[in-house]
């Protein structure tokens, strides 16, 4: 980790809070020495197989040594983050990642010298069931938060976009269009469409982590260009800013029907950890105005998602994290 993520964590483990470390290797898999994101994938593959095989243990000592010089902190380890068939299973098993997983778990768990690490499963939404690594080795199951997770739109140089096809798009209310089996006037099971506020795969991903005994982690979390009117709020309007941050903490506290199947489900207490990114991505993934690296203008990630920016988006988050009993809340 880079000297600002390590003083970050030190600071929260220090105090014997909660650290998510996310070990990645998809973007930057050793080995890959440059080409397109065709052979860059080819090579995370291949290096997944190795990391299954018990490759690379040297490239975790420091932090091995971080998390035993630790022990009041807990860790959430992300073993690689948005886990995709492309970029982690060299065949339609996926044996691959899976097995990976339960390695490298295995290596952790006889490395530390204490019972504070829970490792998280992280997929992209629509392939958890395809890549879950087993009950017997995941501890919680991790999501990302951003627009199209909660229907909301992203305006990307002049492209409105949702995440979902254009037919099963309110342009209206700002929802998704799914359809849930319901009944019909005569009692029989039929298709029932209705507007929703989140995307189908994220409910049906709650409903897998239910129905398998798991937890979930909103693992990323942070808000997208919603305009692109190129207003002062730099893509990032007050009341889409706001709407944004209820339904994400609407979505902790769910129950209903969850598209394509019958019945209703009571999802609330699935999720029950949230990290946001309160981060200007105007400039970057580190956030700073030195010109490094900045985001287009009027790019998805041309926006200021720093929640104290924003009034109405600051004072709906405030009261989430109040109504749902986080432990961590706003100051008065």
């Amino acid at each position: 980790m880079n000297k600002g993520h390590r003083d970050y964590a030190t600071f929260l483990a220090d105090r014997g809070k909660t650290v998510q470390v996310g070990i990645s290797w998809k973007d930057n898999p050793p080995g890959f020495d440059g080409g397109d994101e065709s052979t860059k994938a080819a090579r995370s593959r291949k290096v997944t197989q190795e990391l299954a095989d018990g490759a690379y243990t040297d490239r975790f000592t420091t932090l091995v040594d971080f998390v035993n010089a630790h022990p009041d902190a807990t860790f959430l380890l992300r073993l690689d983050y948005e886990v995709s068939s492309y970029y982690h299973c060299t065949d339609s098993s996926c044996s691959s990642y899976k097995n990976a997983f339960r390695t490298l778990r295995n290596m952790f768990r006889s490395r530390t010298h204490q019972d504070n690490v829970r490792f998280v499963f992280h997929p992209v939404r629509g392939e958890y069931a395809t890549m879950y690594p087993g009950d017997d080795v995941v501890d919680e199951i991790g999501v990302s938060v951003f627009a199209h997770e909660l229907c909301m739109p992203i305006h990307d140089n002049g492209y409105l976009y949702n995440g979902t096809p254009p037919d099963n798009y309110d342009t209206g209310t700002l929802q998704c269009r799914n359809a849930y089996i319901g009944k019909d006037q005569h009692g029989n099971d039929a298709a029932v469409w209705k507007n929703w506020d989140y995307d189908g795969n994220v409910l049906k991903m709650m409903k897998f982590a239910k129905d398998h005994g798991k937890h979930m982690v909103v693992s990323e979390s942070g808000m997208m260009n919603f305009t692109a009117d190129g207003s002062s709020t730099r893509g990032l309007e007050q009341n889409r800013g706001a709407e944004w941050t209820k339904r994400l903490f609407g979505l902790l506290n769910y129950s209903g029907p969850v598209p394509n199947l019958s019945g209703t489900y009571d999802l609330s207490g699935v999720i029950r950890t949230v990290t946001y990114i309160d981060l200007d991505f105007r400039y970057g993934w580190d956030g700073k105005n030195d010109g490094s690296f900045d985001f287009p203008v009027n790019s998805t990630w041309f926006v200021d998602g720093r929640l104290s920016r924003y009034g109405q988006a600051k004072d709906a988050f405030c009261t989430g994290l109040r109504d749902r009993g986080f432990t961590t809340g706003c100051r008065t």
